[in-house]
């Protein structure tokens, strides 16, 4: 695959920000065939006591995990397969309501490519949890169709996103092992508070080579998903600055044209407001874009920049509110404005 054919595969699931996986389901009336599925495989349990939460999972599954201050992420995966399971869990700051985050979860799929949704509505899992269901499919962070079985669950302040997925016929050959999976999940209690207000300070990564600096009040809320290395945010929830980072063979301008593009294509309402060469605050050359769209179903301006190292290209993306973005401006500048390669 070209360079620019990876930009735009990582890019697609840039526009999601929460891994959202899936599943199909009969037409009402339809006589229902007899389905024979393989045997389970051999399945092991994960549970947080932190966090209060547990599912089981095939025991040969491998994981990957990653945490932010208010937030935190799981998956385990076949280790030569398409399937996996994940849970996303956030803190909100004040109790959740179930029918708000359905509806924010809506606004992040319906700009997945092909993305399709077969079935929704209210479920209960094994253990007694209820929630809210969305089956369907859609072209995720691989470049690849996935189906999906996702279900929203909300405890307090908690919002949970459980998904299993996996390529469209290995997902109906074994849809036994993925309503298992689902069936299995419980909810105990759990440890976790809440941290107080960020003092602010430099967040370094060793693996990536880089550092940002963000103000107090902000906190690390990164899930670890669609090539997000990094989500740094205000306690308010706005403004926000994101860190992505993916190889590509080619420019700083031509991949801040190329994520244009794909916004262009993706949000009915998008307005490029202003574009041209930038430099942080090291010197660093850089591409910066700024445009207008509503995104997660709020209109919003976003300042864009894109910067590479070699085939590195790291991708910056600070956002607020276009009613109080002028007031926010200057606080997303000096964050992107302080990201350096080490």
């Amino acid at each position: 695959m070209s360079g620019k054919g990876r930009l735009k595969t990582v890019l697609a699931a840039a526009l999601v920000i929460l891994l959202l996986p899936v599943a199909a389901v009969q037409c009402g009336g339809e006589k229902t065939p007899t389905v024979t599925y393989p045997p389970l495989p051999a399945m092991t349990g994960y549970a947080s006591t932190e966090h209060g939460f547990s599912f089981d999972y095939p025991e040969e599954w491998t994981d990957s995990t990653h945490g932010g201050t208010t937030s935190f992420y799981i998956q385990y995966q076949e280790p030569e397969g398409d399937f996996a399971v994940n849970v996303s869990l956030e803190y909100r700051y004040e109790p959740a309501e179930l029918a708000e985050v359905v509806a924010e979860t809506k606004t992040y799929l319906e700009v997945m490519p092909q993305y399709e949704l077969f079935s929704e509505g209210d479920v209960t899992t094994g253990g007694g949890v209820s929630g809210y269901e969305m089956i369907g499919q859609g072209d995720e962070d691989i470049g690849k169709l996935r189906k999906f079985r996702y279900v929203i669950l909300v405890r307090d302040m908690q919002v949970f996103w459980l998904g299993v997925f996996a390529a469209p016929a290995q997902f109906d050959e074994r849809r036994n092992l993925v309503d298992a999976i689902i069936d299995s999940f419980r909810l105990s209690s759990y440890t976790y508070e809440p941290p107080p207000p960020s003092p602010g300070g430099t967040y370094t990564s060793t693996e990536y080579g880089f550092s940002i600096t963000y103000p107090a009040g902000w906190s690390d809320v990164t899930s670890g998903q669609f090539a997000e290395i990094l989500d740094l945010r205000a306690d308010a929830g706005v403004p926000e600055v994101m860190v992505r980072t993916w190889t590509g063979e080619t420019s700083a301008e031509e991949a801040a044209l190329t994520i244009q593009q794909m916004y262009q294509d993706n949000f009915a309402d998008y307005e490029l407001i202003s574009e041209g060469e930038t430099t942080l605050g090291d010197g660093t050359p850089a591409y910066k874009f700024v445009f207008n769209a509503t995104m997660q179903g709020y209109l919003l301006t976003a300042k864009c920049v894109t910067v590479m190292r070699g085939e590195d290209i790291f991708y910056l993306m600070g956002f607020g509110p276009i009613s109080s973005f002028p007031q926010d401006e200057a606080v997303i500048d000096a964050v992107i404005g302080s990201f350096h390669l080490e």
